[in-house]
């Protein structure tokens, strides 16, 4: 019996919030104060139906206008809205993320108060943002910038957007839906590595690939000078050439000569199996984190996934990581991908797939799996320090 009255209640409450969400969107929501009057002016309707005294009428038909007018106002208040998103930063897991709006008001004669922007977006990115505008004058405009922190990777879209008042004397609540497309690009975190163990087991034994030994190179040739060119935002300041500046009135920047060893480092994450997410977190930050260590080190280094195949660049491969999933239902076509025919380092959570890599690769393991054969492989702990792990792990 108590569960059949809980059950009630429950279908009650969602039928309620549901009924009063359509009233809300289509027309307009009393609020608390909305239903006192509307109590009192069927209350002093009845007494004058009661009594047949005029005044009893007039008390109630004001009254009963009074709502009417307020709940029109209330909808009209929403109208001759135009907004605009502001371009959102791309930002890594941990950092403040921009999430910007411009409200302009359009109408010629008629300013806009006390509205409520609900913009619905995912909680991995703030969960929904709420601001109040007091007023926004004819032809005005009014600025919102939300700053959450990112705490999760991933390509997050969304385009729902409500106004919402309850104007102008706060006894009916009215809102509107605006589709407004947004889309936030959030990269998996990248740590910074003074020392990667790992990159010198990968490749043939006659070949290694040596990270130190690039780095000891780059270290003998720095501060040789190719050339000069103008300077590009980003650009550090320690390399720009004063006197060539001074001479010229702008500003020029001295290109260092780079050192590449030829060598290949093919990063690539095991996406065809069942990850739990956290391991499949950490395997994105690791994989960054390697990918810009190598890239320091002036390897050729390039990321493959089956969702993304063979990518390369420091904005694609973050993008890359960003938006791949780890429960995706891949297509045919991504099924049958296969890697390339190199040394790979191998991100996976399966040690059965280690033996079928190319001869040089090295496997990279989360989650319990069994060590079933002799392949080269490092496991690596969700609950540990991933920087610790990485600077270490041989």
């Amino acid at each position: 019996m108590l569960q059949v009255l809980r059950a009630i209640v429950r279908r009650w409450r969602r039928l309620s919030q549901t009924l009063s969400h359509w009233l809300e969107t289509h027309w307009a929501l009393p609020s608390y104060n909305g239903w006192v009057v509307l109590v009192i002016s069927v209350a002093y309707f009845g007494a004058a139906t009661n009594t047949m005294v005029g005044w009893l009428y007039a008390i109630s038909g004001l009254t009963f206008a009074l709502l009417g007018l307020t709940g029109w106002q209330s909808r009209r208040m929403l109208q001759d809205l135009e907004i605009e998103r502001l371009p959102i930063a791309p930002v890594s897991v941990g950092e403040t993320i921009e999430i910007g709006l411009r409200v302009r008001n359009t109408h010629r004669k008629q300013a806009k108060a006390l509205l409520q922007i609900l913009d619905q977006r995912d909680r991995s990115v703030g969960g929904e943002g709420r601001h109040t505008i007091d007023t926004i004058t004819v032809g005005g405009d009014q600025h919102w910038i939300d700053r959450p922190i990112a705490t999760r990777r991933g390509v997050y879209v969304w385009d729902q957007l409500w106004v919402r008042t309850g104007a102008p004397l706060g006894l009916f609540w009215a809102r509107s839906l605006h589709r407004v497309p947004a889309k936030a690009v959030v990269y998996p975190q990248v740590i910074p590595l003074s020392r990667c163990p790992i990159l010198d087991r990968l490749g043939d034994a006659r070949n290694p690939v040596s990270a130190t030994q690039d780095r000891q190179a780059i270290d003998g040739q720095e501060g040789v000078t190719r050339t000069l060119r103008a300077y590009r935002s980003g650009d550090p300041m320690r390399l720009i050439h004063w006197k060539s500046s001074a001479r010229r009135g702008e500003l020029r920047v001295r290109e260092l000569e780079t050192h590449n060893s030829g060598r290949q480092v093919t990063i690539a994450i095991d996406d065809r199996t069942t990850w739990e997410p956290d391991d499949f977190e950490q395997a994105a930050s690791a994989a960054a984190s390697i990918y810009f260590y190598a890239s320091r080190a002036q390897l050729e280094v390039s990321l493959w996934s089956a969702q993304t195949g063979l990518v390369r660049g420091h904005r694609i491969v973050l993008e890359a990581l960003a938006a791949l999933d780890y429960n995706h239902r891949l297509d045919s076509r991504q099924r049958e991908a296969t890697p390339p025919d190199t040394g790979l380092l191998w991100l996976s959570n399966r040690d059965a797939s280690l033996p079928q890599l190319p001869q040089g690769s090295i496997g990279l393991l989360w989650g319990e799996a069994l060590a079933t054969n002799n392949a080269p492989r490092v496991t690596l702990e969700a609950d540990r320090d991933l920087r610790l792990q990485l600077q270490t792990a041989r």
